[in-house]
């Protein structure tokens, strides 16, 4: 119990570090969710990209 006391100033060391361990984890899940949406969105800009490619190669084939 001496230990969680902290002196007496268990309170605030606790409170300083729940809120800190809070703060850490919702860093993560918005990290996470950010990448995952970085992700899709550079899936659908290469796959954007590929289709315009095969359109324009088909459109010179066609005039050659």
């Amino acid at each position: 119990t001496n230990f969680m006391s902290m002196s007496g100033y268990g309170q605030f060391i606790w409170l300083a570090f729940g809120i800190s361990a809070i703060l850490l984890v919702g860093i993560l899940i918005h990290s996470q969710r950010f990448l995952r949406h970085t992700e899709k969105e550079l899936l659908t800009q290469n796959s954007q990209k590929n289709k315009l490619e095969v359109a324009e190669d088909i459109n010179n084939e066609t005039k050659e």
